[in-house]
């Protein structure tokens, strides 16, 4: 039995996938209007611009009478409900318009912002979406390789809390992290100084002494070892170029804050079961911009350079190290890094504290010869004069070049002879630093070999190698612990590149 006239349907103007991408694409626009820039996630931009491709096809295939009038709303219609939205001023004539420059434009008001696509890519752990962008030319800036980090923490602790492996999306990310902040820290003043590369003279008979040289040598004997131009670089491919350099930012307040970072302060690679998984991976971050920075500097392939160690290192007012690095002490005597160790080519200090405000003395200061030019004037031989005997044999015939460290600030330098420091006696309170030390050694393959999981080939083993070397909260004896970071050490440029770097 059919319906009267009078209460028959009204005519339908929309076909259902029509009225179905009319509707969807309303609801993406209201909620971007009424939650601003970065409320529209990257699915939704997505299916928003699928939506908007169907509706200008067909309003297309309308004009050109490929579909009847009672299957697609008046065009204008349609343009003014979509428009309204957006506030658009006006719309043009049936005659007038075309759909696709104005569809563009609804786009351009509506669409979320390049840099907030990035943002919230990197937020959701979107690693497939952040790729995407940045081979796109977009950069992360600092806001988003911070969201990029936490996301990082996020999925770690998930994964560890539900007993999984991590993603593959894990290792992409922090490749892209790594990337970003060596684009940042480019950014950021430096203060560099190139100097003369320098090693112990053999031909007087001192190479052997002067290899033997480390922390229990007094500042007499190794100032006044003679030297000779040029590299040792043991084992290495150092470059022929020394300097020093100075980052008073190198790391922001954020990423060197003991209060969101409180393991950070003592942390070293073979103690890891309690550490937290965001101290573990800012630790390995900064260590890594190092890594980076030094490639930089000295213009040698990533893939060359390793670290051979880092840790924190405390230093306490009126304590007395025993024996090398990480023991607490309240200075430190003049040495030079490649002599406690053939293999360090080049170091690094980051600083977590700040003197003055954390700490009181405890310069790190720069020992070279005295140079024609560098005489004291008057009153700094008044000054020195009233020094203690033991300071102005050390000050005799030297020219001191300190830095007053503060938080977040580093220096880099070429570990040779040419670049002699120590470490001034903590007067008050406590200073924490982190020391790493770099070689251009190249790992021999047998040593991969040995490895109960070898070269990672894919993402997925990657990290696999992150979780397995470093975010596995798990007990180990000494040796296991040893082990471990042997491993982790030698495939670094393995973790912290993607495969085509390796």
């Amino acid at each position: 039995m059919g319906m009267e006239d009078g209460n028959a349907p009204p005519p339908k103007l929309f076909s259902d996938a029509l009225h179905d991408d009319m509707q969807q694409t309303l609801l993406i626009l209201e909620k971007r209007i009424a939650n601003g820039p970065g409320s529209v996630t990257s699915f939704e931009l997505d299916d928003l611009n699928d939506r908007t491709e169907r509706i200008v096809k067909q309003m297309r295939e309308y004009e050109e009478g490929q579909i009847s009038e009672s299957t697609i709303p008046e065009p204008i219609a349609a343009m003014e409900e979509l428009t309204s939205v957006i506030e658009e001023p006006s719309v043009p004539s049936h005659e007038e318009v075309e759909y696709a420059p104005v569809i563009d434009q609804m786009r351009k008001k509506l669409e979320v912002e390049d840099d907030d696509q990035l943002r919230i890519a990197a937020s959701n752990m979107d690693a497939t979406k952040v790729s995407e962008l940045l081979g796109a030319g977009f950069e992360m800036d600092e806001e988003t390789t911070d969201a990029a980090f936490w996301s990082v923490v996020d999925a770690v602790d998930r994964a560890e809390q539900a007993d999984q492996p991590l993603s593959a999306d894990v290792a992409r990310m922090l490749h892209h992290i790594f990337d970003a902040d060596q684009i940042h820290l480019q950014k950021r003043e430096k203060i560099s100084m190139n100097i003369t590369c320098k090693q112990p003279d053999d031909t007087q008979g001192m190479e052997g002494a002067a290899r033997r040289m480390n922390y229990i040598f007094d500042d007499s004997s190794h100032k006044d070892l003679p030297l000779k131009d040029g590299r040792c670089c043991e084992g290495g491919a150092c470059c022929d170029k020394c300097s020093r350099n100075i980052f008073p930012t190198f790391a922001t307040d954020a990423e060197s804050s003991l209060e969101t970072f409180p393991e950070i302060a003592t942390l070293s690679f073979n103690e890891l079961e309690t550490v937290s998984s965001s101290t573990i991976l800012q630790f390995v971050r900064l260590v890594e911009r190092v890594r980076r920075t030094i490639a930089h500097e000295y213009g040698l392939p990533l893939n060359t350079i390793l670290p051979l160690q880092a840790y924190s290192r405390k230093y306490v007012a009126g304590t007395t190290q025993r024996g090398g690095g990480g023991g607490e002490g309240d200075f430190v005597t003049l040495h030079t890094d490649e002599a406690t160790h053939s293999g360090y080519h080049y170091s690094c200090v980051i600083y977590l504290s700040t003197q003055g405000d954390d700490f009181e003395g405890g310069d790190f200061v720069f020992n070279d010869p005295a140079e024609e030019g560098d005489e004291p004037t008057e009153d700094e031989i008044v000054a020195l004069q009233s020094m203690p005997i033991e300071e102005q044999m050390r000050r005799s015939g030297r020219k001191l070049t300190p830095f007053h460290p503060s938080r977040g600030a580093a220096v880099i330098f070429s570990s040779g002879w040419e670049n002699m420091h120590e470490v001034e006696k903590i007067t008050s309170g406590v200073r924490y630093a982190v020391p790493c030390f770099f070689t251009t050694c190249p790992v021999p393959e047998a040593a991969y070999e040995q490895m109960a999981q070898g070269k990672p080939q894919t993402d997925e083993e990657i990290a696999d190698d992150w979780l397995h070397l470093l975010l596995a909260h798990r007990k180990e004896s000494p040796m296991e612990s040893v082990g471990r970071v042997k491993e982790l050490l030698m495939k670094w440029n393995m973790l912290c590149s993607p495969l085509d770097q390796h």
